[in-house]
C-alpha cells in the first residue's frame, strides 16, 4: 500500500513508518506516485491539452536535452498545494509513466516563513529515514536565490527547497515563488542537472 506524502500541512501529522529503509518510492503527490500511469488520473485529450499549455514557454531551454521530459499541469481539487504538476516523458508512443511529481506552496515576500515550513518537512523526513543520505545547498541563480535540501534514496530523491525572486524580475515575468516538494527518479533527476 502507498504511503500519502502531501505537503505541508498534512505532512505534520504523519506518524512515521519505520519499515522503509531508504527507499520512499511509495510516497505520493496529490495521490500521484512514481511510476504511474498518468491516465489512471486524466484522459488522454487531458495529457496533450496539458503539454499544449506549456510546451511554448521554453523552461528548460537551459538543458542539454530540453524536450526529454513534458510537464503537465495536475487539476487542482482541495489540494493544499497552490500548483502540482507531473512529467513524463517524451516519446512517440507514449505510455505516460510518471517520473517525477511536484507540488508547490506560495509563500510570495515570506522567504523566512518558507525556509521554516521547508525545515519543519525536513526534520519530519529524517527522522522517518534516518540511513538516507541528505544534502543541503544554497544557490544564486535566475535572478533569485534558492534554498535545497534534499534526501537521495536507492530509487528516489526527494528535493525540498524555498525559492526567493528578486521582485521586479517576478513581477515582469509572472513567476511566483515559495516552497517545492517534489519527487523523482534518478533518470529524471539527471536530465534535470544537465546543463548546456
Amino acid at each position: 500500500m502507498k504511503k500519502y506524502l502531501l505537503l505541508l500541512f498534512s505532512l505534520l501529522f504523519l506518524n512515521p513508518p519505520s519499515v522503509f529503509a531508504d527507499d520512499f518510492s511509495n510516497f505520493q503527490v496529490v495521490d500521484i506516485g512514481i511510476g504511474d500511469s498518468l491516465l489512471d488520473f486524466m484522459s488522454e485529450d487531458e495529457i496533450v491539452d496539458g503539454i499544449e499549455r506549456l510546451k511554448d514557454l521554453n523552461r528548460y531551454s537551459n538543458l542539454k536535452e530540453p524536450y526529454k521530459f513534458l510537464e503537465i499541469i495536475v487539476p487542482r481539487e482541495n489540494y493544499i498545494y497552490d500548483k502540482a504538476s507531473v512529467f513524463i516523458k517524451n516519446t512517440i508512443p507514449s505510455n505516460f509513466t510518471i517520473y517525477a511529481i511536484r507540488g508547490h506552496k506560495d509563500y510570495i515576500k515570506d522567504f523566512d516563513a518558507c525556509i521554516k515550513q521547508r525545515d519543519q518537512i525536513a526534520k519530519i523526513l529524517t527522522g522517518m529515514f534516518p540511513e538516507v543520505k541528505t544534502d543541503k545547498s544554497i544557490e544564486e541563480k535566475n535572478q533569485g536565490t534558492y534554498d535545497y535540501f534534499n534526501l537521495v534514496g536507492s530509487k528516489v530523491i526527494i528535493d525540498i527547497y524555498c525559492q526567493d525572486l528578486k521582485e521586479t524580475y517576478r513581477l515582469k515575468n509572472g513567476f511566483t515563488e515559495g516552497l517545492t516538494f517534489a519527487i523523482h527518479n534518478k533518470e529524471f533527476r539527471e536530465w534535470r542537472l544537465n546543463y548546456k
